[in-house]
């Protein structure tokens, strides 16, 4: 799914918020706004639901140890030369068109999920991620499509079309070198969004 917001006037900025009598038993730092809260501003951005082949599915590989979202941020620096900037733009103009593709061609898959934004500066949060991002290849391991750190991790996604066992394995084999054991699972896209299940 891709997004992007509007620009947005002063008054759709100002802050709105859930009344936080109708999430906590009593009010906790805020204003208050009971019942009869602010309404949500409209039509501040737009989404498109980019296409998925269906022969990809994703490998999770969850390292047991957590990382502090605020300490992954911390590392990030505070700007960015243009040519990382214009590296990772270029990259995030493909990836959709190319995970759409049925067939999927890998190695424009794996060239598409390349970054210098982000999974640089968190390597020494993740032992093991480096040689991840290096020796796992489509040319090394066939059926992998891309792989990546994340979000902010510890968790490695890894695409793929076959070979899930084999590329886990590699995966959970070089962290078990840095004495890290994980958990991996194979996911599929959610096609439906939010549903609802009465038992």
């Amino acid at each position: 799914m891709g997004t992007y917001l509007n620009d947005l006037s002063p008054e759709d900025t100002e802050r709105k918020e859930i009344p936080l009598s109708e999430v906590l038993p009593a009010p906790a730092g805020g204003q208050d706004t009971g019942f009869n809260p602010p309404e949500p501003p409209i039509g501040i951005g737009h989404y498109m639901k980019f296409p998925w082949a269906k022969e990809i599915k994703a490998i999770a590989i969850i390292p047991q140890f957590e990382v502090a979202t605020a300490k992954a941020r911390e590392v990030l620096p505070t700007s960015y030369s243009r040519a990382d900037v214009v590296f990772n733009l270029q990259r995030i103009a493909l990836l959709p068109m190319a995970l759409g593709r049925s067939p999927p061609e890998a190695e424009q898959i794996y060239l598409a999920m390349q970054d210098k934004v982000h999974q640089p500066y968190r390597k020494g949060l993740i032992p093991g991620l480096p040689e991840i991002l290096q020796s796992v290849t489509p040319k090394s391991h066939p059926g992998l499509c891309g792989i990546c750190l994340s979000g902010a991790g510890p968790t490695i996604l890894a695409l793929a079309t076959d070979n899930f066992d084999g590329i886990a394995k590699v995966i959970l084999d070089i962290f078990a070198k840095q004495g890290i054991k994980c958990d991996w699972k194979l996911l599929e896209p959610a096609e439906d969004g939010s549903t609802v299940t009465y038992s």
